[in-house]
C-alpha cells in the first residue's frame, strides 16, 4: 500500500529531474563509490551453479537450485528454494565458523547469523540479483558475486 506522500515525492523527483538533473559524471562517481565499501573485503566468485547443469541436461529440472561461492579461505554453498516469487536460502561456510552473513537483494539488505557449524537460513528473499557479505570479528570479511535467483 503506498505512503500518503508517494504520489507527491514522485512528483516533486521528476520535477527535479527535469529541472536541474544530476550530472551522468555524478552518477557514474557515486556508482563507483560503493566498490570502496567492501575493498578490503575478499571475494569469492560463483563456482558452482546447478542452473547451469539444469540447463546443460546434465541435471534434471526442478527441486532446489545449488550455488557454490569459492574465495583462497571461504567456501560459501547456498540451496535456493523458490516459493512463488521469493526465495527461501539455507546455507552453509566451510571451513564452519559463526559469522554475520548480510543478504543483499533488489529490495535492500537482511542480515542473519550462521552459527558455529556455519549454517545459516534466509527466508523470504526477493526473486533477482542477491549477493552474500559474510563477516566475523576473528576472520576477513568476504563477499559473494551477484547471481540471479
Amino acid at each position: 500500500m503506498p505512503e500518503p506522500y508517494d504520489e507527491l515525492l514522485d512528483e516533486l523527483r521528476e520535477l527535479l529531474n527535469e529541472i536541474d538533473p544530476v550530472p551522468a559524471e555524478v552518477v557514474e562517481a557515486a556508482k563507483a563509490s560503493f566498490t570502496w565499501r567492501t575493498v578490503d573485503a575478499e571475494l569469492a566468485e560463483l563456482t558452482e551453479d546447478s542452473a547451469l547443469a539444469e540447463a546443460a541436461g546434465i541435471r534434471g529440472p526442478g527441486g532446489p537450485r545449488l550455488l557454490t561461492f569459492e574465495a583462497p579461505d571461504l567456501t560459501v554453498v547456498v540451496e535456493v528454494s523458490a516459493i512463488g516469487d521469493r526465495r527461501r536460502m539455507l546455507g552453509q561456510l566451510v571451513p564452519p565458523y559463526a559469522a554475520e552473513v548480510e543478504v543483499r537483494h533488489r529490495d535492500g539488505t537482511e542480515t542473519v547469523s550462521a552459527d558455529d557449524l556455519g549454517r545459516f537460513t534466509v527466508e523470504q528473499v526477493p526473486a533477482g540479483p542477491v549477493s552474500f557479505a559474510c563477516r566475523s570479528a576473528s576472520r576477513r570479511t568476504v563477499v559473494t558475486s551477484w547471481v540471479t535467483v
